[in-house]
């Protein structure tokens, strides 16, 4: 963006802003003292996060490092480079600004920036630059764990009620956050929700895996045994699988291979 281009962009966002009810604000005595000591603690407060915006000279540099050896590692011939589809890559390299200093963000971009310029794939879609900013570190964790193996045991306790019927007791467990040294392994039910939201899981509480060890590492695992009732005979287990949606295949073949 040229100087000039800043310039009338500035003076148009002036000309929208209550210039004078700002002023008028700042004047009032009591407001101008409490304002002045916000000020420092909002400053303070926002400057790690200012710190961590990437300018387009920082991803400039970056990309001129990681979309080559994108293509070496691929060994890509250079007939098969092109330029990007702007739909991909304009939102893709904005989006970088504010989540490069994740690495696993920052590697899908990548990957998918160089899938965007290959002209032997095929795969790769604008939404995924939309779902790779929906996802968080430790997703990218778990996306990169199912596109190895697909297929996940879960398994919740249920309390069996006097009227008849059922009720859950705990969320569905998985060992997935903690194999995959998560962050915040607590919040894997968020954390599946928010995946096949963006269609990129596929949940099947009516389904199961045919061998039981995989429901018994879970029913041993340390975060899930503490909630086993001593007392059994009211209670059940529910178990059930995930794994990754064709959508999610695609996606993790684009933004991970």
């Amino acid at each position: 963006m040229s100087n000039k281009t800043k310039e009338t962009f500035a003076g148009e966002i002036a000309k929208q802003l209550p210039v004078k009810e700002i002023y008028a604000d700042l004047a009032h005595p009591a407001l101008s003292t409490v304002g002045q000591t916000l000020q420092g603690a909002t400053r303070i407060a926002l400057a790690p996060v200012t710190a961590l915006i990437w300018g387009y000279d920082r991803i400039s540099g970056y990309l001129d490092v990681a979309i080559p050896e994108y293509f070496a590692k691929r060994r890509i011939r250079e007939e098969n480079i092109t330029t990007p589809d702007p739909a991909i890559a304009v939102p893709l390299i904005e989006a970088m600004r504010y989540t490069s200093h994740k690495e696993e963000l920052r590697e899908m971009f990548t990957n998918l920036l160089g899938a965007s310029m290959n002209t032997e794939v095929y795969d790769e879609h604008p939404a995924f630059v939309e779902i790779i900013k929906q996802l968080c570190a430790d997703e990218c964790k778990m996306l990169k764990y199912l596109h190895h193996d697909p297929k996940m045991a879960m398994l919740k306790i249920r309390m069996k009620l006097d009227a008849g019927g059922e009720t859950d007791i705990t969320p569905y467990f998985s060992d997935i956050c903690y194999i995959t040294k998560c962050d915040y392994p607590q919040k894997f039910p968020e954390y599946l929700d928010n995946l096949h939201r963006l269609g990129l899981v596929e949940l099947f509480y009516d389904r199961q895996l045919v061998d039981d060890a995989y429901y018994e590492v879970l029913r041993k695992h340390p975060s899930f045994s503490q909630h086993i009732p001593s007392k059994k005979e009211k209670f059940s287990e529910k178990k059930s699988i995930y794994e990754l949606s064709e959508m999610g295949k695609r996606f993790c073949f684009v933004c991970m291979d």
